[in-house]
């Protein structure tokens, strides 16, 4: 009572607040009737759904009453028959015993029933054995199969009634008395066996006997389960059962496959070095046509559940990965890419296994023909090989470019005149037919191949470098032995920008399989590096011979005979251009660089006899001339360079000559406190200049004392200068070695 109390109190309480919050403006009271109807069939639905719900219920609750008042009775009716079938199971024992001799009288009817059936194949069995023989003599297999089967049943049935009555003896001599049967089993296996070796061909001309012969191969598979499943029941086998001629089918199939794959090899290595290409290619058109046969033509003949062209894809392939497994150990040269080509690409190509007219789809394509590991080795071997090639062909190369170079013959020259020599051809057409092999198995072997090209070309280059200054020094020991070594010298230097040129044009053709690689990229940047380097040494080589020859005249620059005389000024531009005749053979690049070379040279030779202190100047007036006889010839120099076509546009600031002409004006200058600005200007233009250096140039002039020397040099050039500046650009001077037991400084 009191719950209830308290409900209808907390319902009030509820309601007030309700009324409350809808009554809150005096405007509002005259809604006061709509609330109330509005609320009062809020409250009628409810009390009508709470009615719905109550008489749901109940109705429920009486269903189940109702079937539980079924049940009981249900479960006393069952407890009541099985009180009457207990009652009459206690009779069954003795009824059993009363139908003993019944049982014993069905038991020998069963027996001589079966015997009755079979009497034909038990009095008959050599008759109907030499029939089924006959049939299979003539091909005639469905008719041969159903006698087999009608004497395996008469065997069967009669051995089976024999074990159910456990007389071993005489199922000994019913099995005797069939032996024949096995035989007779035996041979429509093998002629079973000759068609399906024969499928392929079978399926072109007799179709009809590749579908008797699958016929009979199913059969056997439903009496190999009936005869399972008689076995699990009663205990009993059948001999010879299960055959499994299914299993043995698929056996077979595959069998011939390997065969006809292994007869496609029609030759050895010693009859035709192309062996193993004309091998793979029977091999691949004998694959299509006989998958393409399987599609069109065994496809009907087999039953869906063989899925016989999956599985002839699959035999293929795993009899074709074993053959070319046992093939590999015996593979060399280029025959392992052959092999690699056409495992990797034609195989699983348009060629063969995605050929348009088989049309696989690609989940019946397999995916791997050889393992991953043994495709490496074959890699591995294959790059090994070539690397082995790449040292005898350079060797050889190279060789007999050394062999060119002693003959009294000049090299050749193209179309411009230019000499060059074939070695550059002869490297990168074995490069290009190599990188061309290795495209045709994958852009891997490429990048690989590229790296071990780029190595050869290098050691080439390196090994070239060698040789060429050994037959520069040879030469230099005594230099009646070569008559051509200017003409070789230049066909080098050409040949080192043929190798720099077809090295871009390779990276042109083959980068794409190493971009991003920076292993290749440093590779390829040594070769340009090594061929630079051997270009820029074989560009001096060229000028030391003409150098050599004027290493006298150059002595014989800024000395007191000299003032008078214009002879070694001439005699060196007259060696030189007769010199340059010859690097007119030169590319037009190479000849830029010689000449640029050759510029640094006088320059240096020049500047070196400037400071060898071989001559002072004892007055003003010698001075002067002496300037303007620098002035003349470094112009006499200029013109000889200019005529020569070496100086191209652009390029005269760069000049080494101009440092010449500004000693020369450090040289006349009169008053020594203009000489000092002179020399601040000149130090900002050539700030690598050392005092030494320096002090070689004031001494020339002879006007400062030694002491004086120093010490204007300190001034001009102090020790902490270089610190100060940081890195000091370079100029000629910085070439320029002055012997040191000229000052002691």
């Amino acid at each position: 009572m009191s719950r209830i109390s308290n409900a209808e109190a907390a319902s009030r309480a509820k309601a007030v607040e309700r009324i409350a919050a809808l009554i809150q403006r005096p405007d509002q009271l005259e809604r006061v009737e709509e609330f109330r109807k509005r609320e009062a069939r809020k409250k009628a639905s409810k009390e009508a759904m709470l009615k719905t719900a109550l008489q749901s219920q109940l109705e429920g609750v009486q269903r189940g009453m109702e079937l539980l008042k079924q049940a009981r009775i249900d479960l006393e009716k069952v407890g009541k028959h099985t009180v009457e079938i207990q009652k009459w199971l206690k009779d069954v024992p003795a009824h059993a015993k009363e139908l003993q001799e019944i049982r014993e009288e069905s038991f020998l009817h069963s027996q001589l029933v079966m015997a009755t059936d079979n009497m034909n194949n038990i009095f008959n069995i050599n008759k109907n054995l030499e029939k089924a023989h006959s049939l299979i003599n003539e091909g005639n297999l469905l008719h041969a199969h159903i006698m087999l089967s009608e004497l395996e049943t008469s065997r069967d049935e009669l051995l089976f009634e024999l074990f159910r009555m456990g007389n071993r003896t005489e199922q000994t001599m019913l099995l005797d008395y069939f032996s024949d049967v096995e035989k007779l089993s035996d041979s429509l296996k093998r002629q079973l066996t000759l068609n399906l070796k024969r499928t392929i061909n079978i399926a072109r001309k007799q179709p009809a006997v590749l579908v008797t012969t699958l016929r009979i191969i199913e059969r056997e598979e439903k009496a190999d389960a009936l005869a399972m499943q008689r076995t699990d029941i009663s205990g009993f086998k059948p001999p010879g059962r299960p055959k499994k001629w299914k299993n043995h089918a698929f056996e077979i199939l595959e069998s011939s496959v390997t065969e006809r794959l292994e007869a496609c090899q029609l030759e050895s290595r010693d009859e035709n070095k192309m062996w193993l290409v004309r091998y793979l290619e029977v091999m691949r058109q004998l694959i299509l046509e006989d998958v393409l046969v399987v599609k069109s033509l065994c496809v009907p003949c087999f039953p869906p559940s063989y899925d016989i062209l999956q599985r002839y894809v699959n035999m293929y392939h795993g009899c074709l990965s074993k053959l070319l497994e046992e093939c590999i150990s015996g593979l060399e040269g280029y025959e392992f890419i052959s092999l690699l080509a056409w495992v990797l690409n034609t195989y699983l190509g348009p060629d063969l296994l995605k050929n348009a007219d088989l049309d696989l789809q690609p989940e019946q394509i397999p995916k791997k023909l050889l393992s991953d590991a043994v495709v490496q080795d074959l890699k591995k071997k294959y790059l090994a090989n070539i690397d082995g090639k790449y040292r005898s062909w350079r060797m050889n190369t190279l060789s007999k470019e050394v062999e060119e170079w002693w003959k009294n013959s000049s090299p050749q020259s193209d179309s411009d005149s230019h000499f060059h020599t074939e070695a550059p051809i002869i490297i990168f057409k074995m490069v290009d037919e190599n990188l061309r092999l290795a495209e045709t198995v994958s852009t891997e072997l490429v990048q690989e191949m590229l790296l071990l090209s780029l190595d050869m070309i290098r050691a080439y280059g390196q090994s070239y470098e060698n040789e060429v200054h050994d037959f520069k020094s040879k030469y230099f020991e005594d230099r009646s032995k070569v008559q051509n070594f200017t003409q070789f010298i230049i066909a080098v230097v050409n040949n080192c920008l043929n190798f720099m040129e077809l090295a871009h044009q390779t990276k042109d053709k083959y980068w794409k399989s190493a971009v991003g690689d920076s292993e290749a990229a440093h590779r390829f940047e040594n070769v340009l590096k090594t061929f630079e380097n051997l270009r820029e040494k074989a560009a001096e080589y060229l000028l030391d011979e003409a150098f050599e020859d004027l290493e006298p005249h150059f002595q014989e620059l800024v000395t007191r005979n000299w003032l008078k005389s214009r002879t070694a000024v001439d005699t060196i531009c007259v060696t030189l251009e007769d010199y340059f005749q010859d690097y007119f053979h030169l590319k037009q690049k190479n000849f830029e660089l010689v000449m640029s070379h050759g510029k640094k040279l006088v320059a240096k030779k020049y500047l070196l006899a400037v400071m060898s202190r071989k001559v002072s100047f004892k007055n003003q007036d010698e001075r002067r001339e002496a300037s303007e006889k620098v002035v003349h010839e470094v112009a006499q120099i200029r013109r000889l360079f200019e005529r020569v076509g070496a100086t191209p546009q652009g390029k005269q600031s760069a000049c080494p000559f101009n440092a010449i002409d500004a000693v020369s004006e450090l040289i006349k200058v009169e008053d020594l406190d203009i000489l000092s600005l002179e020399l601040h200007s000149f130090i900002k233009h050539y700030p690598d200049l050392t005092k030494e250096q320096l002090m070689a140039i004031l001494s020339l002039r002879g006007d400062i004392g030694r002491f004086d020397l120093k010490q204007k040099a300190s001034e001009i050039i102090p020790g902490t200068t270089a610190i100060q500046r940081g890195p000091i650009p370079l100029s000629i001077f910085s070439q320029v070695q002055i012997p040191p037991s000229l000052f002691n400084v």
